[in-house]
């Protein structure tokens, strides 16, 4: 519960930043009396362009490491991050009498130097799950849909996204399955189906505390799906991925993403082109291609 509670204040915070460092591009002076002072700058907006510009380089930092699970990266970001509000703490007690206006930045350092430590605390590591591999029923090499059967172990979710080049439709065959589809969530038991239509948002849960297997179909079959999750199998089994099963190393998750034709929603889509470049430089450097190699079954032409 603590750990949630960590996560969900860093979240906050990083919308919050964000919200900030907007409002000082487009109110400035709005933005300037709430942060606790007031200059005249004679017109010259140019260093409020700076403090929103850095406000939402830290937003944006701070969410993308929460959506992500980056909780090693997401404790020393907000350690050294308390120099920020620290300063900012400083600038507007010399500057200003009212005491008041000090809180906003005496919370946001107390967020830094209690919350940072509080994710860099390395929890009791659970037994690694032996992940089995998907099974590849009908590939798109050989046939016009894609048919696997996949293990979903407890707690295992995805975000919220969609998917451009297909459908999906997943039947469940054994254990029950959280499905969300278009905001709305439906529990799937045994023998239940649904699908999902190209473009439309979905995510899966397994909250039901037993294995779950399922079977899904794509239609049309897309090759780099297939691969996808035969790399994702892979990198979980060699300790590379999360106990949700998502990869360790944002590299991976951008590729995972890009093969699979994820496409994230909410403050996540910020991400996007940050994803874009990771991904850019993977294909470069090989990565892509080594791990297609390490993990990836050869499939009929």
């Amino acid at each position: 519960m603590t750990t949630k509670i960590a996560w969900a204040v860093c979240l906050f915070t990083g919308l919050g930043l964000l919200f900030i460092g907007a409002r000082f591009l487009l109110d400035p002076l709005v933005a300037l009396r709430d942060y606790g002072i007031r200059v005249n700058t004679g017109g010259d907006f140019s260093l409020h362009t700076i403090k929103g510009i850095r406000d939402l380089f830290s937003g944006l930092l701070i969410v993308l490491l929460v959506c992500t699970g980056q909780r090693r990266a997401l404790g020393i970001s907000l350690l050294a991050a308390t120099v920020v509000p620290l300063g900012d703490l400083l600038i507007v007690w010399n500057k200003s009498g009212d005491y008041r206006l000090l809180i906003p930045h005496l919370i946001a350092v107390l967020i830094c130097v209690i919350i940072g430590p509080l994710l860099l605390i390395r929890k009791k590591e659970k037994p690694a799950i032996a992940r089995t591999p998907a099974l590849l029923i009908r590939s798109a090499a050989d046939y016009a849909e894609t048919v696997t059967e996949a293990t979903i172990y407890p707690g295992d979710k995805t975000p919220w996204h969609y998917h451009t080049l297909f459908a999906e439709t997943f039947e469940v065959i054994e254990g029950g399955l959280q499905v969300g589809k278009s905001g709305h969530y439906h529990q799937l038991k045994k023998g239940d189906r649904i699908t999902i239509a190209t473009c439309e948002r979905h995510s899966f849960y397994n909250n039901t505390g037993r294995v779950c297997r399922v079977r899904t179909v794509l239609q049309p079959g897309n090759l780099r799906f297939e691969q996808a999750g035969q790399i994702l199998t892979g990198l979980a089994n060699d300790g590379f991925a999360n106990k949700r099963g998502i990869p360790k190393r944002l590299t991976d998750l951008a590729l995972f993403l890009y093969l699979s034709d994820s496409r994230l929603v909410g403050p996540a889509t910020l991400a996007a082109p940050l994803f874009a470049v990771l991904v850019r430089m993977a294909v470069k450097r090989g990565r892509l291609k080594n791990l297609i190699h390490r993990y990836c079954v050869p499939v009929s032409a």
